[in-house]
């Protein structure tokens, strides 16, 4: 009857420690429902518009979090992004010949900005947000490597935005 009494009790004490958890940040954000604006590349990334725009729509609606809605006039807020800059930095040469290089780290940067449309007030603006992700050249195959990575540059991109914008700051 004790060994009975001490289980539940043992019971109780461990379950209560979980009735006051919550999945997810806590903080508030002040809009529900989000409009992006189309892309606007200013970077020497051809053909990146529909890319990294379907990819930040794809972040948001995974997330859930807010709402997104197809015209500004129905959005609480706009969140507007500027593609600046695409580069690709040399990490790693070939060791029988140091002028070819063997691995690069790709970078796209963007600027992104949110206002809130009920005041017309700025959340941020023109807050840097970029990602780097690695490509391999083993075959001379640079061009190729690059273009098949920039859906998932793109979406860490994209990822990253999201956390920009939904992050409780």
């Amino acid at each position: 009857m004790r060994a009975y009494f001490l289980l539940c009790l043992t019971g109780i004490l461990l379950l209560s420690g979980c009735a006051n958890y919550r999945l997810g940040t806590g903080g508030q954000l002040s809009f529900r429902t989000l409009y992006v604006a189309p892309v606007v590349n200013q970077s020497n990334l051809p053909q990146a518009v529909a890319v990294v725009s379907t990819q930040l729509r794809e972040a948001f609606l995974h997330d859930g979090r807010v709402i997104l809605v197809n015209t500004p006039e129905e959005a609480d807020a706009t969140l507007t992004v500027r593609l600046v800059k695409y580069g690709r930095d040399a990490q790693t040469r070939q060791t029988n010949d140091t002028g070819l290089t063997r691995k690069f780290d790709i970078t796209l940067t963007a600027e992104a900005s949110l206002r809130d449309n009920r005041n017309n007030k700025a959340l941020f603006e023109k807050r840097k947000v970029e990602a780097t992700r690695q490509i391999f050249t083993d075959n001379g195959q640079q061009l190729q490597a690059e273009y098949q990575n920039v859906t998932v540059l793109a979406e860490a991109l994209a990822k990253n935005v999201r956390g920009a914008t939904l992050d409780v700051w």
